[in-house]
């Protein structure tokens, strides 16, 4: 775009012609020139923008990947069989997320039961108010 404007700058400046319309060129090549300028500046200070904003995203997966790698460390910590306990702790952990589970189950068979209850009712209080 810049070079075309150049180009068209350079063809009226050979030319070398002043009449009203070539005053009118002139005007909107620079207006065109202006612009042009305006938006090469507005990309630069997006790249930058778009630089830091990169440079903030990596430095964030580089925490997450140390806290994974924490996390990794301590999971691994809490799997590792001692002498005394051989595999008592994965057992354990396996054992708590069974009851935890089967609470759930309980709780939803519960609130389940209650939703259908809650149906019946409002399917009786809708035939009421319907005769």
């Amino acid at each position: 775009m810049k070079l075309r404007v150049e180009g068209l700058e350079t063809c009226d400046r050979l030319t070398g012609a002043a009449s009203g319309a070539d005053g009118e060129q002139q005007h909107l090549l620079h207006e065109i020139n202006e612009r042009a300028k305006r938006l090469e500046a507005e990309i630069a200070t997006m790249k930058a923008q778009m630089a830091t904003a990169r440079a903030e995203t990596i430095e964030q997966f580089a925490a997450v990947d140390v806290e994974v790698a924490a996390i990794r460390r301590e999971v691994n910590a809490c799997f590792a069989a001692s002498p005394e306990e051989g595999d008592y702790i994965p057992v354990q952990i396996a054992d708590e997320f069974a009851t935890v589970r089967s609470e759930i189950a309980q709780e939803f068979n519960v609130v389940r039961s209650e939703l259908l209850d809650l149906g019946i009712k409002v399917d009786r209080l809708l035939k009421k108010d319907c005769m």
